[in-house]
């Protein structure tokens, strides 16, 4: 029987796609650029708002602003065009994703910034760099001021949810660069902390 699609509504989600059998979506930094450029232009397609991502081995993360349900169809295509070429170019030809993606609506400006704080710190947890904003990968040194983006993000949501002053990116900054309660759960998507259970909604796999 076939899945009922989700009935997104407006909002901040986040968003992303495990490997299948946890298989790696990214072999090289070259795949994960082409990743982000196929990324860039479906979310310019669909209109779809980036406001942070992170790309990992076996997963990524997008925090993203999406009026309807087109966020289903968008990340279908983005999967399926990235799955074809990264198995044309690694030899291969199961599926590369999961079946689902999983997302989740944002539903507080507190839950954005911690959020967007567990997203940052996974490419530390899982050892792949020493700081947040160390990750090439990641959207998060950038929103920081720190460097150039590599795709259009939305920032607005952000520079609200830490106070919408002149010095913003230097208190996303230092919220960010805090370690203290950030805990990996074992399926990568959502941070444990001493917030509230009732700010957090459930995962929804489309």
């Amino acid at each position: 029987m076939a899945r009922p699609a989700r009935n997104f509504v407006p909002g901040i989600y986040h968003l992303g796609s495990h490997g299948s059998d946890d298989r790696h979506l990214f072999l090289s930094d070259g795949e994960r650029e082409v990743f982000l450029a196929g990324l860039g232009e479906v979310l310019e397609r669909f209109e779809l708002g980036l406001v942070s991502y992170t790309l990992m081995g076996n997963h990524y993360h997008l925090l993203l602003r999406i009026p309807d349900a087109r966020v289903s169809k968008a990340l279908q295509q983005l999967h399926t065009w990235y799955s074809r070429l990264h198995n044309k170019l690694n030899g291969r030809s199961a599926h590369l994703f999961r079946a689902h993606f999983f997302a989740r609506e944002l539903e507080s400006e507190e839950d954005l910034l911690w959020t967007a704080r567990y997203v940052a710190w996974n490419p530390v947890a899982a050892g792949l760099a020493p700081h947040p904003l160390a990750w090439r990968w990641s959207s998060a040194a950038a929103t920081a001021g720190v460097a150039v983006p590599a795709l259009s993000l939305e920032l607005e949501p952000l520079r609200a949810a830490v106070g919408a002053a002149s010095n913003w990116r230097t208190r996303y900054r230092a919220f960010i660069e805090q370690s203290e309660e950030i805990e990996v759960m074992e399926d990568a998507r959502l941070p444990k902390s001493r917030r509230p259970d009732s700010n957090r909604g459930p995962l929804h796999y489309e």
